[in-house]
């Protein structure tokens, strides 16, 4: 069968940091986004072909990216949906293999690089949030032998503070301690990022609230269809062990068989008020701009007593699988899963006819 177009996706990650609390469980290497997407789309009449990236394919001597330009120069896609999330473990690689989807001037679905990378540089998209007015916790960037961090930036952050890695994906280093009411826990789980994760700690002001996962769709470039947010979901924690912080922890997020994970329970749509909803869209349509998401995306959000709400994060090119928090919110908002997949390629098609370039496979 010739393929059409081509769906990326990471290879299972096998190894664990050494030291580290998050394990990997076998929900953390089930993609059944893959499946569905290739489902979705051979139902519209293409032929995908499904290609795994990562070492274990045994690449040659091009190496992991070498063997994958050989690949897609034979293939010669009409797009690639890109599923990718890392390469071997390595979050970094994410925003290089959509650089070289770039180079090579093959349309493909989701955040560009430059979106990618910043938003994986979780202090950077910070910063860039809180210049456009987005609002956000307070918080510093903590450097290995930094030991100033804490008391710096315009005065002492209030406790509680959340603790957790500045460049990691899917939760990694968000555990039980990672909400530190006292200053010799900030120390321990900041220790901890730089011992096991070796990168500077992310130190903010815990939002003792509500979380909102606000899912988006649209873009923010020449010809894309205006963002729009589906459906919003809540968190609700009520069922959350009372010695755990509330909050979606990685064993909240991977160990099914954990409290955590049972009592992290999404609740879609949220119920809010006409006020709270519109405040929430505004804010996410914000922040999904100026990191410069396209196609789908999710923004975090925490609302604190007073109702007022604060980005924790945006997270371009999230979990598109059947079960997952995205999906949810397209069936709540009234569209199917396979409208949205071919949407999503629509975008990509359409931005590759838009740059008037034809595929160069040029290396």
């Amino acid at each position: 069968m010739t393929c059409d177009c081509a769906i990326l996706h990471n290879a299972a990650t096998e190894t664990e940091k050494a030291g580290s609390r998050e394990v990997i469980y076998a929900s953390c290497n089930a993609r059944t986004e893959v499946g569905a997407i290739a489902e979705s789309l051979r139902h519209a009449g293409y032929s995908p072909c499904v290609i795994a990236v990562g070492a274990s394919e045994a690449p040659a001597k091009g190496g992991v990216l070498g063997d994958l330009i050989g690949e897609l120069k034979g293939l010669a896609p009409k797009f690639v949906f890109n599923l990718l999330e890392e390469i071997d473990g390595d979050c970094g690689m994410e925003m290089a293999a959509a650089g070289l989807l770039e180079l090579m001037q093959i349309p493909f679905t989701g955040s560009d690089s430059f979106s990618l990378g910043l938003a994986l540089r979780k202090y950077h998209a910070k910063l860039a949030l809180d210049a456009a007015g987005v609002p956000v916790p307070r918080g510093v960037l903590c450097a290995p032998g930094d030991e100033d961090a804490l008391s710096s930036s315009g005065g002492a952050l209030r406790l509680p503070l959340i603790v957790k890695p500045v460049r990691e994906d899917a939760s990694l280093g968000v555990n039980s301690d990672s909400v530190c009411r006292r200053p010799e826990e900030v120390r321990r789980q900041v220790g901890y990022v730089h011992e096991v994760y070796r990168q500077e700690a992310l130190v903010e002001e815990y939002i003792d609230g509500r979380e909102f996962n606000v899912s988006v769709i649209g873009g923010t470039g020449p010809g894309d269809e205006a963002p729009e947010v589906l459906a919003i979901a809540e968190i609700d924690f009520s069922g959350m062990p009372e010695e755990e912080p509330k909050i979606v922890s990685y064993r909240a997020k991977w160990d099914e068989g954990s409290p955590m994970y049972r009592s992290t329970t999404p609740v879609c749509p949220a119920p809010l008020s006409r006020r709270q909803e519109g405040l929430i869209k505004e804010i996410a349509i914000q922040s999904y701009q100026v990191i410069g998401c396209r196609d789908y995306g999710r923004v975090d959000m925490r609302m604190d007593a007073e109702g007022s709400p604060y980005v924790l994060e945006v997270n371009p090119n999230p979990d598109l699988a059947p079960e997952a928090g995205f999906a949810r919110a397209v069936r709540a908002s009234g569209r199917t899963y396979q409208d949205v997949v071919l949407g999503i390629c629509r975008a990509a098609m359409a931005r590759g006819r838009l740059s008037g370039e034809d595929v160069l496979y040029a290396f």
